[in-house]
């Protein structure tokens, strides 16, 4: 990222966090950049970007100005979750935490179960917005909706909202798959299989079907059968136990498996040690989500990681760019960046 892209950034989330107020001078172009050690050129663009975004005015002669936002006196913002009192399965508190640090912005926490017996009507009146990781996007839509059409400031988490224009945070999930394919050939894997248990073939939408999209794009051995990997896909997700699993396994001679996600990639590992205890010194295995019990687990579980942190400090600046401008329409789909982290599941193919 260029300097002037940062010194941006920097000012920007100052403006929505509430750090200068509307019609609040900021510093000249020589100050801003004596204070953070820039060039004038670069702190004159970055104001000028500040201009652009909507987010200053210019006095001729006076100086640049925070351009008047919506104010509000509710300063509590929400953030829905599956499974809010753990961070085992993803901690996006702390990106959004430090975002709102040393403001009067207060994070609440609730679940899905909880928030949907809510008034939809009243939550206007408690938050000032939302962030919405829905557990199932198909059936907590006509909610998304709702919210939506209440002018209600609100971001998606994990999750395209289809049309619905509103913004979203998400992972990237394909270059997620196509990155655990590419390491499994890069040591000399060709028979590598998506291992889900969500049935994603039905809609090819979705988280899941992002990272088997990407593992299929990546997969060299589509230049020979590309129905094969779709089908094992569904073999793999009908099998009802272990006996299945590894006889098919067995049969089809895969040799590595990329799970839809770490639990389903543990919970496999440890049904086929069950049935033979050898069986992780002719199969490797990935996951997705680096969950505690992945690095502890024996072999250690190759995982693709995605960064909780920042897709929790993303959906707070969407969601307070929302805040400080409601006559705006916000309708992006941010995403981020994902690494594998490499270990002891994955080793060499033995022929």
């Amino acid at each position: 990222m260029a300097k002037y892209e940062i010194l941006y950034q920097r000012l920007r989330m100052a403006i929505l966090r509430g750090e200068y107020a509307p019609n609040d001078r900021l510093p000249s172009e020589n100050a801003v950049a004596i204070k953070y050690g820039v060039s004038r050129i670069t702190s004159k663009r970055a104001l000028n970007d500040l201009a652009a975004a909507d987010l200053v005015y210019r006095v001729r002669g006076g100086g640049t100005y925070v351009k008047p936002h919506k104010s509000t006196t509710q300063r509590q913002i929400l953030l829905v979750l599956p499974f809010p009192k753990t961070t085992a399965f993803g901690d996006y508190q702390s990106g959004i935490r430090a975002t709102l640090k040393d403001t009067t912005w207060e994070l609440k926490l609730m679940a899905n179960e909880d928030f949907l017996k809510l008034d939809m009507s009243t939550l206007a009146q408690s938050y000032a917005g939302i962030i919405y990781y829905p557990q199932n996007l198909a059936t907590e839509m006509p909610v998304l909706m709702g919210l939506h059409a209440q002018r209600l400031p609100l971001v998606v988490l994990d999750k395209r909202p289809s049309a619905l224009a509103v913004p979203s945070v998400v992972s990237d999930n394909v270059a997620g798959g196509s990155r655990a394919c590419d390491h499994l050939q890069a040591l000399g894997h060709q028979r590598i299989a998506f291992l889900p248990a969500t049935p994603f073939w039905q809609t090819f939408t979705g988280t899941v079907s992002d990272r088997f999209m990407g593992y299929f794009n990546e997969l060299t051995l589509n230049k020979v059968d590309p129905t094969l990997p779709l089908r094992w896909a569904q073999a793999l997700q009908a099998c009802s136990d272990a006996g299945q699993l590894q006889a098919y396994i067995h049969a089809q001679g895969i040799t590595a498996l990329i799970a839809e996600n770490d639990v389903i990639a543990l919970r496999a590992m440890h049904q086929l040690q069950e049935l033979n205890p050898k069986i992780m010194q002719h199969l490797a295995l990935i996951g997705f989500d680096n969950l505690p019990a992945a690095e502890k687990n024996k072999p250690a579980l190759t995982t693709v990681v995605q960064d909780f942190a920042n897709l929790g400090a993303k959906a707070v600046e969407a969601l307070l760019d929302q805040i400080n401008n409601p006559d705006h329409t916000f309708n992006e789909q941010t995403v981020v960046n994902i690494k594998l982290v490499v270990r002891a599941s994955t080793t060499d193919v033995l022929l």
